[in-house]
């Protein structure tokens, strides 16, 4: 099957499916500082989407960006299988588009011989950047949180 097959909806669902990826990664070292907090939802990284956000949501779906950008991080690790694997996972999705923008000219040509439009395949790219830009924000609130969870428990021993 070609690019074309590609839907709306299938870049806001890789990205999802890093919070649900399993893999281990113990043994990760804890940063010099803790930070004081870490951000709930994933709503902190909505300045940081390079796509117009009223295209972004009409791309993807305005229920499904919401809903993502609003679930609880706390929610999505619990779902993820935990931490590490959030972790893991996220960082598999981040690689995986980084991948998809290191071949943009022949997704490009693909895209086109699927005829695709050229605004179709812009707006694709730019959800493929915010697709590692949000995996990305998890990572980092994931790996928050497992910063100040070994803070803790080297408090208490």
């Amino acid at each position: 099957m070609g690019l074309a097959g590609i839907g709306r909806s299938s870049v806001l669902g890789l990205a999802l499916m890093a919070l649900g990826a399993c893999a281990d990664t113990a043994g990760t070292a804890p940063a010099a500082s803790v930070p004081a907090s870490c951000p709930a939802t994933l709503a902190y990284v909505k300045d940081k989407l390079v796509t117009p956000y009223p295209e972004l949501e009409a791309f993807i779906g305005k229920d499904a960006l919401d809903a993502t950008l609003s679930e609880p991080i706390d929610d999505m690790i619990a779902r993820g299988g935990g931490i590490d694997a959030s972790i893991q996972g996220g960082q598999n999705h981040v690689e995986e588009y980084q991948n998809t923008l290191k071949n943009k000219a022949a997704l490009t040509a693909e895209l086109r011989n699927d005829k695709m439009t050229d605004q179709w395949i812009d707006t694709y790219f730019l959800s493929v950047q915010d697709g590692i830009t949000i995996n990305q924000g998890f990572v980092d609130a994931v790996k928050c949180r497992q910063i100040r969870a070994q803070a803790q428990g080297s408090a208490a021993n």
